[in-house]
């Protein structure tokens, strides 16, 4: 992210409170405090379990990245059924007994703090994560056989993950659903590095299967949030070159 087209951008996030773009420095520096904030106070480590009771979200894939920069494990169903060291939920209202703990995270892309009041023993993430290093100084901890999701009691690798996407098949209405009324273009030409619209129906496992495959190519990510209609002036506008869906 940093070596290779670092200005480029990398994620672009359309969600309710507007567009939000990631070049692949910004991208890594959030990944980065978002680390040192796991290792500096959640004393997270190689095998901690991460449950993530978080939406689709840009900063949801920061900190699945961050999760496994240091090697932590991540349940992406929030917990349920499955136990964890360390909650990140941007829907709790109550606290949770130690010695799990819990991380309260606005999803607001310019949040400075969590808004309303915050859990008892909980940490706020936005307001926290900003005062960590852009750089994470830790030793590697995953390599390429490394576990990085536990759902629903299966293992999932990088390869499991990139294995739950494919690109969509071509031909009218490929790129996404029409609205009403509506014809869209199987896909629009764009000349440089090409984007990938991530199928907004996606889970977050497939969704971060999506992620790898998009930058293991020096690709763009598109994702969409819940509720938010993809039309052929975004299409168009993020000069969209493909798109992947659940496999």
């Amino acid at each position: 992210m940093r070596s290779v087209g670092s200005s480029s951008p990398r994620l672009v996030w359309h969600g309710p409170d507007g567009r939000i773009e990631l070049s692949g420095r910004v991208f890594d520096n959030w990944v980065a405090k978002s680390a040192n904030l796991l290792v500096d106070e959640l004393d997270a480590a190689k095998g901690t379990r991460v449950a993530l009771d978080l939406p689709v979200h840009w900063k949801t894939l920061a900190l699945a990245f961050a999760c496994w920069q240091v090697g932590a494990v991540l349940v992406p169903d929030g917990g349920a059924g499955e136990p964890a060291d360390i909650v990140f939920s941007s829907t709790a209202t109550e606290r949770i007994d130690p010695p799990r703990l819990l991380v309260c995270v606005a999803l607001g892309s310019l949040a400075m703090r969590w808004e309303g009041t915050l859990p008892a023993g909980a940490v706020d993430f936005a307001a926290e994560v900003r005062s960590h290093g852009d750089v994470y100084d830790g030793a590697p901890a995953a390599d390429g056989n490394a576990l990085l999701v536990s759902a629903a009691g299966a293992a999932g690798r990088a390869d499991d993950l990139v294995g739950l996407v494919a690109p969509a098949a071509t031909g009218a209405g490929a790129m996404h659903a029409a609205a009403p009324g509506e014809e869209m273009p199987a896909s629009t030409s764009a000349a440089g590095p090409e984007t990938f619209l991530v199928d907004p129906a996606a889970d977050l496992p497939t969704v971060l299967g999506a992620a790898l495959v998009a930058w293991r190519e020096d690709a763009s990510l598109l994702i969409v949030g819940e509720g938010v209609a993809v039309t052929q002036r975004m299409i168009s506008g993020e000069r969209v070159t493909g798109r992947l869906v659940p496999a």
